[in-house]
């Protein structure tokens, strides 16, 4: 292959790989602004009961993400990547066919069997392509998620909201689900079809095992980030319940706002991976997540006139702090053990995070007529920021990782199987 050939695949695989980032998170976000329409047509009990749909299928996305990085670390990284999306599309699809609660659960759950493929995946695969530059690929790959998060809210409160007459029996919050599915499982297909893998560095049977002392620390790393993810996520699930319950917002303002809150971080994610490049990525994260802690304090207390422009600051300091996590872990872990790290993190960080749609649901239901003014979010935007900057202690910890990289021992073996390095 020459040199020419090799660029042109590299670079549409990170493009592919970004836009594929962009559906997964649309997924996670389709839900969040429908919350008050699913307990009305399903005859929920209240908004923890619809939030508990988002809940379930993040936390089972994050509890197997260590799973995925392990098949990340062994086997074709493409496939693991489109057959993640058409079956994380086909899930969203067919829980969105059906009135019965027990089984929209089940098939949410589904959907993050498919969607824990991704992370553990895609960051190990962009920086194979790019082994001189990783920090950079990974930042780019970031713009994803504002985008992901920006379409998913944006279209489905949108959606639900300016379409005429429901058809196919679908109730309102169930048509943008399906639509959104149809085009994911298109692009599915696209991707298989043109993203390139890059050959693993080791064979199979002689990957090194990942260590303990390794594994005790990405843990507790995990563990204290994890509050990161746990206050991020829950701020999304809030704001709409805080905005359509205190604010009298409609399906489509919530959406919008959810959307417009994220949409800037397109930018601002890979330009936060290049300003905090070198010695100053882990000091960078510190700071990116105490300014978006700090950011939350204040979304009660504005105008609601003002509120995008509180969220919208909060989001490009809180979505940034992935990327900028993201790119440190692949920088201070050796490539031979990326998939597992990666996994590893997400899948302590994210399952904290995930039981936050639901924590924040039932949070609202026991204020009760409170949850009517904006005062009565006063303590929740507290506490979850609160939550965010206690999780910049892991930025300390991360240092430890310095010491345990056997690049040496990595390379060696590389040059062993006389595999090229990409």
């Amino acid at each position: 292959m020459t040199g020419h050939s090799r660029s042109t695949h590299r670079h549409l695989t990170l493009t592919l790989c970004t836009v594929l980032h962009a559906f997964t998170h649309a997924y996670q976000a389709i839900l969040v602004p429908l919350y008050l329409l699913i307990v009305v047509d399903l005859g929920l009990s209240g908004v923890k009961s619809a939030a508990l749909i988002v809940t379930m299928c993040n936390l089972v996305y994050f509890l197997l993400s260590y799973p995925a990085g392990i098949l990340a670390d062994h086997f074709n990284r493409k496939a693991l990547l489109g057959v993640g999306l058409i079956g994380n599309a086909l899930a969203i699809m067919l829980l969105a066919c059906t009135h019965q609660y027990a089984l929209i659960l089940l098939l949410a759950a589904t959907a993050g069997v498919f969607g824990s493929l991704f992370h553990p995946a895609a960051n190990t695969l962009v920086p194979a392509h790019y082994p001189d530059s990783p920090g950079m690929a990974i930042g780019l790959m970031g713009i994803g998620s504002g985008l992901g998060f920006f379409v998913g809210s944006q279209y489905s409160g949108w959606r639900a909201e300016s379409i005429g007459a429901p058809y196919l029996g679908l109730a309102r919050w169930q048509i943008p689900c399906v639509e959104l599915a149809i085009a994911g499982v298109l692009f599915g297909v696209v991707f298989l079809i043109f993203a390139r893998e890059v050959p693993h560095a080791l064979e199979h049977n002689c990957r090194p095992r990942m260590g303990a002392a390794l594994r005790r620390r990405v843990l507790f790393i995990a563990f204290v980030l994890g509050f990161r993810d746990f206050a991020g996520v829950a701020t999304l699930s809030l704001v709409s319940i805080y905005l359509q319950k205190a604010h009298g917002y409609s399906t489509k303002q919530t959406g919008w706002i959810l959307g417009a809150m994220g949409l800037v971080s397109m930018l601002s994610t890979p330009l936060s991976v290049a300003a905090t490049a070198g010695r100053r990525r882990l000091p960078g994260l510190a700071v990116l997540v105490i300014a978006a802690g700090a950011t939350q304090f204040f979304v009660p207390h504005v105008p609601v006139s003002w509120i995008l422009v509180v969220l919208i600051v909060f989001q490009v300091f809180h979505l940034s702090s992935y990327s900028v996590a993201e790119v440190a872990m692949v920088e201070l872990v050796d490539p031979a053990h990326r998939g597992r790290a990666v996994g590893l993190l997400l899948t302590v960080c994210g399952s904290l995070g995930a039981t936050s749609p639901w924590a924040m649901g039932l949070w609202t239901d026991l204020l009760g007529a409170r949850a009517k003014t904006a005062a009565g979010y006063t303590v929740p935007f507290a506490v979850l920021g609160t939550l965010m900057i206690f999780s910049a202690l892991a930025v300390r910890l991360m240092t430890s990782l310095g010491t345990i990289h056997e690049s040496a021992a990595s390379d060696a073996m590389i040059a062993a199987s006389g595999e090229p390095s990409v």
